[in-house]
This record gives C-alpha cells, structure tokens and sequence, in this order.
C-alpha cells in the first residue's frame, strides 16, 4: 500500500445509515448490532452529519436517562468530512488527523458510497 491508493480499496462499502429524526436509543442499538463505531445521519438523500460512539457518549453525559429520545440530528458531528472514492489514503488520513475527526464518509457524485475510519486506517498500516 503506498499513501497513493486510492480510499475506496480500504472504505466499508455501503455503511449502515440513519435518518437524523431517528432517536439516539434507535441509533446506539443499531451500532450496537451491526458492531460499529460511526454512523451516517442523512436527511433524505443527502448527508447531514455522523454519529460516533464519542458522540453517543457524549449525549449520554449531557441528556442522562432522556438521551435515549433525543433525535440522532440533535446530537451528531454536522458538516463530517467527505472525500471522493478516488482520494489517496494519505491524503484522507491527514484531513482526518487535522480535523480531529476518527472517519470520513465517501461520497460519489453526491452519494454516499463508503465510510473510512480510523480502524481502517489502522488495516492499511497492518498490512505495509
């Protein structure tokens, strides 16, 4: 792997989604079931955020018990960083660790094709 490939060779393909009207309790069991860390929240079509577990627990701390029915919308990172399939690792890797941010979603032409986390990040490094 050189920092030159492309994203889309090391993305999940197709992440699990949510709608952002969707309740945190909804969202935090379907992360749970599908035993992931990072969530697309879409309004419609279009991408209007993603839900982390830092995110989940961080509304957690804020609601207390209600954190359940509050709306994923509410709580999520807005404007998440979205990169083109065809974006080079290195590059993805180092908007990544500028924003501060664990994942970028991968859109195509304006969908939502992939998300690359920080996991994925680590499986590049693994397999130098």
């Amino acid at each position: 792997m050189r920092k030159s490939t492309p994203v889309h060779e090391y993305m999940s393909r197709l992440p699990e989604e949510i709608d952002r009207r969707e309740t945190l309790g909804a969202a935090a069991d379907r992360m749970a079931a599908c035993d992931v860390r990072h969530i697309p929240v879409m309004d419609g079509a279009s991408v209007c955020g993603v839900l982390s577990r830092a995110d989940t627990l961080a509304a957690w701390i804020r609601y207390g018990q209600n954190a359940r029915a509050v709306a994923v919308g509410e709580v999520c990172t807005r404007a998440p960083l979205q990169v083109s399939p065809v974006a080079p690792i290195g590059e993805v890797a180092a908007r990544m660790l500028e924003r501060g941010v664990t994942s970028a979603l991968v859109s195509d032409g304006g969908v939502l094709v992939g998300i690359f986390t920080s996991t994925d990040a680590l499986r590049v490094l693994a397999e130098r």
